[in-house]
Parts: C-alpha cells; sequence; structure tokens
C-alpha cells in the first residue's frame, strides 16, 4: 500500500510538472493578462464598463426621486440573476406609541396573500422566476428583498410592493404568524448561540425605554393580545413612498424607475382612526443592565457543549453619520474575536486582541467577541464573553481590561492589521449581490447617496494610533452598560462597575469568592 500510494504521488507531481511546463498561464499573477488573450481582454473590458457610449463603474449607483418621494436607486452587475427590493425607515425603533412588537409581527406576516395574489399565487411567481424572497426586519430598517432572474424583475417587483404596501393581512395568516413567533421565543431560549438574545438585551439596557432600546422580539403575550388593526396602523404609518429607497443590483435604472412608478404608490386608504404619529425621536443612551438569571444546563443536551454563563459589558458607540464612525470600526476590527473552537490563522482575525490578549491566556474562557452597533443617531459598543459559571466575574475583569488598555494606542503592525483586515472584510463583503444590495439601500436611506467603498477605504488608511487613544477614551467616558445570561449570581454589581469604570481600576470588581482555582484575571 505504501509503495502504491509513493507511485500515486510521484504520477501526481510529474503531471502537475508536466502540466506547469506546457501551460506557462498557470504561473501568471491574478492581476495580469493571460498571454494570448489581451484581445479578449480589452473587449471584455469595455463592454463591462459602458452601455454604449457611457461608461460605468461597478460602485457608481443611478439615483431617482419619484414626485410621491420614493427614491430608486441601481448599480450595474454581471450576470443573469438580479436583486431587487425595497428597504424602509422601520422598525422596533419606532414603536414608541404603537403596540410593542408590532414591527416583529409584520415581518412574520410578508409575503402572505395579498389583493393582487393568493399566497400559493406568489410562491408559482417565485418559482418561475427561480426567485429566492425574504423580509427582514432590524431595529430601524425593514427589507423586503428577493434574487431572481432578470425575466421576472417585474412580477417580483410587483409582489414585494404589495406586500410591503398592500397586505391582505388575513385572520388565519395573523394566527399562523403568532404561532411561529410563539415557538421562536421558546427555541431562542434553548439555543447553544445566545447573541441574539444578548444583542436584545444590550440594546434594552443602552437606550432604556426609548427608541433602539425597544426589544426586536415581541413576547409571546403581546403577540397574542395584537388585533390587525394594531398592524395596519403601524403599516398605513411607516410604510409610505417617502420613507422608502427601492434598489436594484444588475437592472437596468430606468427600467427599475418605470416599475417602481407602477407599483410604490401611495395607498388611497386613510389612516385608521387613532394611528399615532411617526416618532422622531433621538436614540438616548442611558447605560444600565439586564440580568437574566437562568439556568442553561439543558442548552446544548446531548452534545459536548460546556455550562456557560454569557455577560456583554458595552459603552456608549457613534451614529454612522459621526466623524469617528469609521474609528470605531477599526477598532472592532482591532479587537475582533470569536470562540475557543474558531479554527483558521491570520484571515479568520486569529492576531485580535480577543484572541491574542483573552482568549490565548484564559483557556477557560469559551469566547470573547468585539461589537460595534451603529445607527443614524447613535451607536453601542460591546465586547460580548462566555465562561464557567464559576469564572463569569473574572470575565468581567479581563473584558473591562481589555477595553482600558484601548487608551495606550496600537502598536503599528497590530494597527495595520486590523485595518487591512477591516478593508479585506468590506470588500468580499461587497462581493455578493445581496449584500450590495442591502449597502446600496442603506447608503442612500442614511447618507443621500451611494458612498462608495473607496471612500471608506481612505478613511481606513487614514485612522492613527492617536485616533485610537482618543476612541478609547470618549467610549469609556459614558456609563456602562452590562447584560448578564445564566448563572450570574458571581458578577459584580453595576454600581462596582461603574465605579472601576470611573476610577479605571479593574480590581475594584473582583469577585468575592473563588470557586475555583483556575479561574482569575492575572
Amino acid at each position: 500500500m505504501l509503495r502504491t500510494a509513493s507511485r500515486s504521488l510521484r504520477t501526481a507531481i510529474a503531471t502537475r510538472a508536466a502540466t506547469n511546463k506546457a501551460h506557462p498561464f498557470t504561473r501568471v499573477p491574478l492581476d495580469q493578462v493571460l498571454p494570448g488573450f489581451e484581445k479578449a481582454a480589452e473587449q471584455s473590458s469595455s463592454s463591462s464598463n459602458s452601455i454604449g457610449s457611457k461608461k460605468r463603474d461597478p460602485f457608481d449607483a443611478e439615483l431617482s426621486t419619484l414626485d410621491n418621494g420614493l427614491r430608486v436607486a441601481s448599480q450595474p452587475a454581471h450576470g443573469d440573476f438580479v436583486t431587487v427590493g425595497v428597504a424602509i425607515e422601520s422598525g422596533c425603533r419606532y414603536e414608541g406609541e404603537h403596540k410593542k412588537g408590532v414591527s416583529h409581527l409584520l415581518e412574520r406576516l410578508a409575503f402572505g396573500s395579498t389583493p393582487r395574489r393568493s399566497a400559493d399565487e406568489i410562491f408559482a411567481a417565485m418559482d418561475k422566476s427561480s426567485a429566492i424572497i425574504d423580509c427582514q426586519s432590524t431595529r430601524d430598517t425593514t427589507i423586503f428583498a428577493a434574487s431572481c432572474h432578470r425575466s421576472g424583475v417585474e412580477e417580483i417587483l410587483e409582489i414585494i410592493a404589495d406586500a410591503a404596501l398592500r397586505p391582505s393581512l388575513l385572520d388565519e395568516e395573523i394566527e399562523a404568524a403568532k404561532l411561529t413567533i410563539e415557538h421562536e421565543n421558546t427555541e431562542m431560549r434553548l439555543r447553544i448561540e445566545s447573541e441574539p438574545l444578548m444583542t436584545d438585551w444590550l440594546h434594552q439596557a443602552a437606550f432604556k425605554n426609548n427608541t433602539l432600546g425597544f426589544s426586536k422580539f415581541t413576547r409571546t403575550e403581546d403577540a397574542a393580545a395584537m388585533t390587525r388593526d394594531d398592524v395596519i396602523k403601524f403599516l398605513r404609518a411607516h410604510h409610505t413612498p417617502k420613507r422608502m429607497t427601492v434598489s436594484g443590483v444588475g437592472v437596468e435604472h430606468d427600467e427599475l424607475v418605470g416599475f417602481s412608478r407602477r407599483f410604490f404608490v401611495e395607498s388611497s386608504a386613510a389612516l385608521p382612526a387613532g394611528t399615532p404619529p411617526v416618532d422622531g425621536s433621538r436614540a438616548q443612551y442611558t447605560g444600565g443592565e439586564v440580568r437574566e438569571q437562568a439556568d442553561l444546563s439543558k442548552v446544548g443536551a446531548g452534545t459536548p457543549y460546556p455550562l456557560l454563563a454569557h455577560l456583554s459589558l458595552g459603552f456608549e458607540g457613534v451614529g454612522y453619520k459621526d466623524e469617528d464612525f469609521v474609528t470605531f470600526c477599526v477598532v472592532q476590527s482591532l479587537l475582533g474575536g470569536g470562540n475557543s473552537f474558531s479554527a483558521g490563522g491570520p484571515g479568520k482575525g486569529m492576531y485580535t486582541r480577543c484572541y491574542v490578549d483573552v482568549l490565548n491566556h484564559h483557556h477557560w474562557m469559551y469566547g470573547c467577541q468585539a461589537f460595534n452597533h451603529s445607527y443614524a443617531d447613535a451607536g453601542v459598543f460591546a465586547v460580548n464573553a462566555s465562561a464557567p459559571p464559576e469564572g463569569i466575574g473574572y470575565a468581567l475583569q479581563v473584558v473591562l481590561d481589555l477595553l482600558l488598555r484601548l487608551t495606550e494606542g496600537a502598536a503599528k503592525e497590530e494597527l495595520d492589521r486590523a485595518k487591512t483586515q477591516l478593508k479585506s472584510q468590506l470588500l468580499m463583503n461587497l462581493e455578493v449581490r445581496p449584500v450590495m444590495f442591502e449597502d446600496m439601500a442603506r447608503q442612500v436611506m442614511g447618507h443621500g447617496y451611494r458612498r462608495k467603498p473607496w471612500e471608506y477605504m481612505a478613511a481606513i488608511d487614514g485612522v492613527t494610533e492617536k485616533d485610537i487613544v482618543r476612541v478609547g477614551n470618549r467610549l469609556l467616558s459614558s456609563r456602562p452598560t452590562l447584560v448578564g445570561y445564566g448563572d450570574i449570581e458571581v458578577l459584580a454589581s453595576y454600581e462596582q462597575l461603574d465605579e472601576a469604570v470611573a476610577r479605571r481600576d479593574v480590581r475594584l470588581i473582583t469577585p468575592k469568592e473563588k470557586k475555583k482555582k483556575i479561574f482569575s484575571f492575572q
């Protein structure tokens, strides 16, 4: 068997050598044209960058605003498939005067029947156009979108417009959506992955009782009490053309504008009596805490998964319009992180501080990762960590020390690596058509135009060590936000944490009892 394997290896090497000798283009760098293909490359470049005589940049979006206030944005892309949809300034942050959780229920009702089509007819249209269709609601944006064959753009966009503006909201559909929410609420507490819950509680604590602090998830009892009228009031108040941006990647702009004029029109129906106005309040960061004492021993039952407790430590971040937004993104890249089962090398961020300074030094910590949540007017920056319940108090010390050391700056090599990693992630994500669609829609909604990635690349390159120090101090000047989940009895009090941040001294949150010697801050 050994001789056979050795012979196969020699054959493979010989074949590879012969191939390389016969075809020297296998050694041509990817940024150079293959020998003999110069003319084809020139023709391809000419046709891909122009329509007629008009030069096109891949990120050069065309933008139009219709008479009803609807914005329409498009950008070119190769291939027979396109991504189209509509982004709406809608979400849980606008529920101040509405039933809490109504935007979540509306998301679960998406792409049900409409006056024009039944649910079965919608599925048939999707099948005909090979469409993948979805609705996603975040705290400040709801997106109805589809990827489909370009031949089906007209019909799919009509379905999207009807779903966003004119859903039937049948009683049986509402009841099915409520059952879905009930199931999700139960299942979410049984997942090994705790990030969705931790992120929601982080926002509730950081923006207590206002805008971004409203829960993204509908409580089961609230969903059960919600009526069709509650859903219609929220939809008709927020799903209006002036709050919408129709976008398309790979669709001709004039064609997209024409379809938008036909399908995205003002609803002729009047607002139901008692419909509150749109809440335009600015988000107010408050800081605070959410503690969920829970028995997580059954989470991951039947798998070799350790019993863990979770924490999230956050501070006031910035909105994406703030001049420090890019620096905050670099800080997030600098900290990076993941969990103990992450695999890979530098490309996976294994040289970030959450790995090098946390997971590599504290073997008892399961995970540590930084997050930068930014919105139009506010943000929250946080680090999540997981550890056995006996060590969660020390994990808080480790995370706070990680953030305090931002005020000491970063070495040039470390900072350059973080910036390169961030630029790499930005550009690789923008190779995916649905991401290109969402990025363009959000840019147009937030900035009024499509910001090109080159603008962000230049801003990333301009971040210096002084910026890291300044942003670190800005971050730590706010009140902390603390979330704990699981068996968190040994976690320091919020008052202790607040004092430790103010004095920049992690010793003030040292757990009183050491249940096991393996857990320590040092």
